[in-house]
């Protein structure tokens, strides 16, 4: 049988196709599988390992056989959003392994104190005092931005002329991506969800109803946009919220509290879910009027999904906003790389700054913790809320101490 050596682009193409189909591949695997699609082309691992370095879809380490343990968050690399346009090329992302899944790397040597990117939220809901503040007219709409009085760039939504935003702008990205269906004047039957996530403080729950809302406002708008909102959940770090309370103490105590309150709002989320909504004053066009697609009729509203996105949102929002980009951004206990919130008066958006200098292809990391804790400390609450035991070199090692730089570049001391 005769052999050939492809082109890059064609074998980077056939690799992309391979780890599209299952992402957490490592090299080997990646090799078996072009050698059995095309048994003529002459590959060699070391080829493929490289061409899987550039286009940033490696697998850094040997993902573990066997089955996950159920309560391992599991996410994937999301193709959709271009990396290297939102850092300017400073960042791109790998997987790591199948437990860890992506992270995000440096292409390059780069300075302490270097914006890598600014991103705004995907999914957003303020803290609940926030939000008590946005149904009294008091905060915007979207940022949770206080409004003041007689402010020139405010403006009310005209469909229940209740909820206030600090600007347009506001108005018309919270419009398409959550009020729209969330508006008690165009979807009353919505009430009773939210009103009973307020009462038991539940932001998890209003986060989870921020991604329904997403999701079922791109299936208003196309088939498209279904498609890319779906691709773009996919690929957080996803986690049943019964599986990550499982893992707590009180589990057998509570268990059947929190079941009772998830069955209560799962029946009220479809009971606010119903089709058509009520038309819009003046024009009398219906907002969201477009039956979902089959395979999505009866799996989006189930107990499963339902616990899978409050687990999500729980597993991945900074200060209430999923990112898309920064979620990929993984812990170390010293870490070499912070978060901002660049609004003034808002969490709504968030700046990733170095650190310390990092050498190229060095991972990006963040805390998901307060670094000022003693090790027991941080170790208990990861493996509680973010499922992981950490093997940071502070958790580790003998040495368990904060630097001084780190310190100072996270604001916990003056510098």
């Amino acid at each position: 049988m005769a052999t050939i050596t492809p082109e890059a682009p064609v074998l980077t193409e056939l690799i992309a196709k391979i780890k599209k189909a299952d992402p957490g591949l490592g090299i080997k695997k990646v090799l078996a599988e072009i050698q059995a699609q095309e048994p003529t082309w002459l590959v060699s691992e070391k080829r493929v390992k490289k061409l899987m370095d550039q286009a940033g879809i490696a697998v850094a380490n040997a993902e573990p056989e066997g089955e996950l343990d159920p309560s391992i968050p599991v996410s994937h690399i999301d193709t959709a959003v271009d990396i290297s346009a939102l850092t300017n090329g400073l960042v791109k992302t790998k997987m790591i392994n199948k437990v860890i899944g992506k992270g995000l790397f440096a292409t390059q040597e780069l300075p302490k104190g270097k914006v890598l990117f600014t991103e705004f939220p995907f999914i957003y809901f303020p803290p609940m005092k926030r939000y008590n503040m946005v149904m009294k007219g008091d905060a915007c709409g979207l940022c949770a931005r206080t409004i003041k009085a007689g402010g020139l760039l405010s403006c009310v939504c005209p469909s229940c002329s209740r909820i206030k935003y600090c600007t347009k702008a506001c108005r018309e990205t919270s419009w398409n991506s959550s009020h729209r269906f969330e508006c008690f004047g165009l979807n009353p039957a919505l009430k009773e969800y939210v009103n009973f996530c307020v009462e038991e403080n539940w932001n998890a729950g209003m986060g989870a109803l921020r991604c329904y809302e997403r999701i079922l406002i791109a299936n208003e708008t196309s088939s498209e946009e279904l498609t890319a909102v779906l691709k773009h959940f996919d690929a957080f770090a996803t986690v049943s919220q019964e599986e990550r309370q499982k893992r707590e103490t009180s589990w057998d105590m509570m268990g059947d509290q929190s079941r009772a309150v998830w069955e209560k709002a799962l029946e009220l989320l479809i009971k606010g879910c119903k089709y058509p909504l009520k038309s819009l004053p003046k024009s009398g066009t219906s907002v969201l009027t477009k039956p979902l697609p089959d395979h999505l009729k009866d799996s989006l509203f189930s107990m499963d999904t339902y616990l899978k996105f409050v687990g999500r949102y729980n597993i991945n929002n900074q200060d209430g906003g999923l990112y898309l980009l920064h979620s990929s951004l993984n812990h170390a206990c010293t870490p070499n790389a912070v978060i901002d919130h660049p609004g003034a008066g808002t969490n709504y958006g968030v700046s990733v700054r170095l650190a310390r200098t990092i050498k190229r292809d060095e991972q990006l990391q963040i805390t998901y913790c307060d670094p000022r804790w003693k090790r027991d400390t941080r170790q208990q609450y990861l493996r509680t809320e973010y499922m992981f035991t950490c093997k940071c070199k502070r958790c580790t090692g003998s040495d368990d101490t904060l630097s001084e730089e780190i310190a100072q570049s996270l604001g916990l001391v003056q510098e």
